[in-house]
């Protein structure tokens, strides 16, 4: 592991051009209302399944790599998910003391809403904590690429939760454990659920309201688990030929 480095190469390029166009895309996103289909478009079709999910996995199985280099791997799940689970609950011990839930019902309508952003998080982590960062840590090194990666995160928030600095930090954190183990389910669904979900219902002042939730949990729980299997059945098929 180096913490400083200087290798760029094509890789770096396409990471940072990806990254560039996650940003673009939510700045597409500011002219319309958040009840705008328009605006869920960008963000679910073209954000998260196109540009957050499907091109990184496709990126990964072309270049004959391993999905497990970038942390996408259920290796050593029986040790990575408990340590998950305390995170979050630690995670949630910190907003319930710091910024108590007044008024808050969990009901049907905040269930879904809840399954919504646990479906967008799974491009969050595939994107940013596993592609941009191993990209970036092998052009530069573990500190700017956790620097660069937190930075992506925060201003892929332009267009829905412009909060930059507490999102920095927040992509920071999630790069960091997530780089400990090199492994999504460090963060995942837990740990990354519980900040999302308290962030989003009752924290932040600051974002979008989250319109439709049934009809988009519906098609984003199809592309958070046909794309990847898709991809894996591609990457697996490939294996054999070769």
């Amino acid at each position: 592991m180096q913490f400083f480095q200087w290798q760029p190469a094509k890789e770096t390029f396409v990471a940072v051009t990806a990254g560039l166009v996650i940003i673009f895309l939510s700045v597409l996103m500011l002219p319309f209302s958040p009840d705008s289909w328009i605006r869920i478009v960008i963000h679910d079709i073209g954000m998260v399944g196109l540009a957050g999910i499907l091109f990184p996995l496709l990126y990964i199985q072309r270049s004959g790599r391993s999905f497990a280099e970038f942390g996408l791997t259920l290796h050593r799940w029986q040790v990575f998910t408990p340590i998950n689970l305390i995170l979050g609950l630690f995670l949630l011990g910190i907003f319930v003391y710091w910024v108590p839930p007044e008024g808050f019902r969990f009901d049907p309508d905040t269930a879904l809403t809840m399954l919504l952003i646990l479906c967008t998080g799974v491009f969050e982590v595939i994107f940013f904590y596993g592609f941009l960062r191993t990209l970036f840590e092998q052009a530069f090194g573990l500190i700017p690429a956790v620097l660069l990666t937190a930075g992506f995160y925060s201003f892929h928030h332009i267009g829905f939760q412009p909060e930059f600095l507490l999102l920095f930090f927040v992509g920071l954190m999630y790069a960091l454990v997530y780089r400990a183990g090199s492994s999504v389910l460090l963060i995942y669904p837990f740990f990354w659920g519980v900040g999302a979900s308290y962030n989003v219902l009752i924290q932040s002042g600051e974002v979008a309201a989250i319109m439709y939730p049934e009809i988009r949990l519906m098609y984003l729980s199809v592309f958070v688990i046909l794309i990847p299997v898709w991809v894996w059945l591609k990457s697996r098929k490939y294996n054999l030929n070769g």
